[in-house]
C-alpha cells in the first residue's frame, strides 16, 4: 500500500505540472491584461512597462514559468495585482473558511439527504414510493442553485422574514445558502444511492446469503451496504472539495465572502498569480481527494489490497 501511494503521489506531481505549465500559458495567450483600458485601473503606456518589469511579464515565457515554478514549490504563488498587500496564498486561506464552511454543510447535506432517499428507493424498488423518489431526483437535480437561491430570499427571506436573505454573520445566515446549494445534489446522490444498492442486491453472494438463511438486517449490512460503498465514496467524496472551493453563483445570490468570487474576478481581471494559485489549490486538493477515495476501497475492501500487490 505504501509503495502504491508514492506512485500516486509521483503521478499527481506530474499531473500538477502539466496543468500548472497548460494553465500558465493560457494566462499569458488570453488577449488583454491588468493594464487594459477598460481594466479597473487604466494605465499609461509607461506604467504598463513598468507593471510588466515589475512582476517579470517582459521576459520570455519559459524563464517566467520557470521563476513561477520555482517560488510556487515553496508556496510562493505571488501577490494578486489587485490586492498586493497579500499574498496569493494568504488571500486564498483568508477567503477559503467562508466557502468552506457554505460548501462542506452544503455537501454534508446532499449526502446524508440523497442516501437516505436512495436507500428508501432500493429497498421499495418498482413501488409509487420508489418512483415519487426518482421523479424527484429528476427534477431537483435539474434545478440551478442560483435559481432556488432566488426562490428562497424572496419567499423565505423577504416575504416572510423567517431567515436572513444574505451576508455573513451566525448560522441563520447559512441557512439558505446552504439548502440551494445542498438541494440540487440531491438528486444525483439519491439516484447513485439507489443504483449501488440495487446492483449489491441483485448480486450471486446476495441470492446466497439469502438462501443460507442470513437475516435480511445482516444482509444490508454484511454484504450490501459494504460493497455498494464502494462506488458510492468513488462519487461522494470528490463533492466535498468541490463544494468547498466556492460557488459564484451561491456567493453572489447571498453576498457571501467565498473564494469562488475571487476565482471569477481574477479571471476577468488577468490577475495571473490569483489565477495560478487558486488552479492549483483546487486541482492538489482534488487529486488528494481521489488518492482518499483509493486509500478508502483498501479500508472497506480488503480484496482491493490484494489485486493492487499481485498486480
Amino acid at each position: 500500500m505504501i509503495s502504491y501511494i508514492i506512485r500516486r503521489l509521483l503521478g499527481i506531481a506530474v499531473t500538477i505540472i502539466f496543468l500548472s505549465l497548460g494553465t500558465f500559458a493560457l494566462s499569458r495567450t488570453v488577449p488583454g491584461g491588468p493594464w487594459m483600458k477598460n481594466a479597473e485601473i487604466p494605465m499609461s503606456d509607461k506604467e504598463v512597462a513598468a507593471f510588466k518589469e515589475k512582476y517579470g511579464l517582459d521576459k520570455p515565457f519559459f524563464v517566467q514559468y520557470g521563476i513561477w515554478f520555482w517560488n510556487a514549490i515553496r508556496l510562493d504563488f505571488g501577490r494578486p495585482f489587485t490586492a498586493p498587500e497579500l499574498t496569493v496564498t494568504q488571500l486564498i486561506f483568508k477567503q477559503l473558511p467562508y466557502s468552506i464552511t457554505i460548501g462542506g454543510l452544503a455537501a454534508c447535506l446532499a449526502i446524508f439527504i440523497g442516501v437516505i432517499l436512495g436507500m428508501i428507493g432500493a429497498a421499495r424498488s418498482n413501488s409509487t414510493l420508489d418512483n415519487v423518489i426518482v421523479s424527484y431526483s429528476v427534477v431537483v437535480g435539474t434545478i440551478p442553485s442560483f435559481v432556488l437561491g432566488f426562490l428562497l430570499a424572496y419567499f423565505l427571506a423577504a416575504k416572510l422574514h423567517w431567515l436572513p436573505a444574505g451576508g455573513w454573520g451566525g448560522p441563520r445566515n447559512w441557512v439558505l445558502p446552504v439548502i440551494a446549494y445542498g438541494i440540487p445534489y440531491t438528486g444525483g446522490v439519491a439516484l447513485w444511492t439507489r443504483q449501488c444498492l440495487l446492483e449489491a442486491m441483485t448480486s450471486d453472494y446476495v441470492r446466497t446469503a439469502y438462501a443460507k438463511g442470513v437475516k435480511e438486517r445482516m444482509v444490508m449490512a454484511k454484504h450490501v451496504l459494504r460493497n455498494a460503498l464502494i462506488p458510492m465514496i468513488t462519487s461522494f467524496l470528490p463533492m466535498f472539495p468541490g463544494m468547498m472551493t466556492g460557488s459564484i453563483f451561491i456567493e453572489r445570490v447571498f453576498g457571501l465572502p467565498g473564494l469562488g468570487q475571487y476565482f471569477v474576478q481574477s479571471s476577468s481581471n488577468r490577475d495571473y498569480p490569483l489565477v495560478l494559485g487558486i488552479t492549483m489549490f483546487w486541482a492538489i486538493l482534488i487529486a488528494l481527494t481521489y488518492l482518499l477515495t483509493d486509500i478508502l476501497y483498501g479500508v472497506i475492501d480488503p480484496r482491493v489490497r490484494l489485486t493492487e500487490k499481485r498486480s
